[in-house]
């Protein structure tokens, strides 16, 4: 399994506590910049031989976490590293790629192919990274979070692009269903600013692990009662529910904090929780 312990205290030495670097470029304008991979995902990938939702992965990942700062995702770059180049097999992940930035709403303004051949185990298999630049509409929080206000969760398509050594290591049968890619939360995240003060992308770490990055110290109750799908899951893999919440996004891949949920114009979002 991962050790998230050591990923926080990598961060923590470099400085990095945000989902994304704010720029500032004059007085009156702001860019963030952030950077995410795939990660272990991709051997599933390779597995089933089907890579034109990986790319769509990376984007998201990317994307995702700039939204949490209130940034509009504008202008993408990929790293494509293998060990052997297949122009059907890249033509492919890059498609995804472009299909990625449509969701999110930005371009793909270049990116580097690297052939690696000695870096990998086997020839056919590869590395993807996204970088991501977005220009701020508006800050967030756009107010202090503060004791009672929501905590409100909008639906993952999925496990997303996290846990996925974990599920390579503990789960014999893996299913295609497992290359559903990660959801992209532009236009939900963007149409409803004004009703957010904070929110969570919920990647490595899982649930525990990113939504106190954004409540400033306070403590929260939350409920976080597993579907079905996320119920057989937990029993194939064999996990308490304590290690569930921290290694997945458990059916919610975007929380929000706010204080008048009922503003909220999102299909699917529901209450989960309250800072207390």
């Amino acid at each position: 399994m991962v050790d998230q312990a050591k990923a926080n205290e990598l961060a923590e030495y470099l400085g990095i506590s945000g989902y994304g670097a704010v720029v500032n470029v004059d007085s009156a304008s702001e860019i963030v910049l952030s950077t995410d991979g795939v990660g272990t995902k991709l051997l599933i990938a390779e597995h089933f031989n089907k890579f034109d939702t990986v790319g769509i992965d990376l984007v998201a990942m990317c994307a995702n976490d700039i939204l949490c700062l209130g940034a509009r995702p504008h202008s993408f770059l990929d790293y494509y590293a293998t060990g052997n180049l297949d122009l059907d097999k890249s033509k492919e992940i890059l498609a995804g790629v472009l299909k990625g930035c449509e969701l999110a709403g930005c371009k793909l303004v270049g990116g580097e192919t690297a052939q690696l051949n000695p870096m990998f185990f086997k020839n056919s298999w590869f590395d993807l990274a996204g970088f991501i630049m977005g220009v701020v509409e508006q800050r967030l929080p756009s107010s202090p979070v503060m004791k009672g206000d929501y905590i409100v969760g909008i639906p993952s398509s999925g496990v997303h692009s996290n846990g996925f050594t974990t599920i390579r290591k503990k789960l014999d049968n893996w299913t295609e269903d497992l290359l559903t890619p990660t959801r992209i939360y532009t236009d939900e995240i963007l149409n409803n600013l004004k009703y957010i003060k904070a929110c969570a992308h919920i990647t490595g770490g899982g649930i525990h692990g990113n939504l106190p990055r954004v409540l400033n110290g306070l403590d929260y109750a939350i409920n976080l009662t597993l579907d079905s799908y996320w119920e057989d899951l937990k029993h194939k893999l064999d996990l308490t529910s304590e290690d569930m919440e921290n290694t997945f996004n458990c059916g919610w891949g975007m929380l929000l904090i706010c204080n008048r949920p009922e503003f909220l114009d999102i299909k699917g979002a529901r209450v989960l929780g309250l800072l207390k």
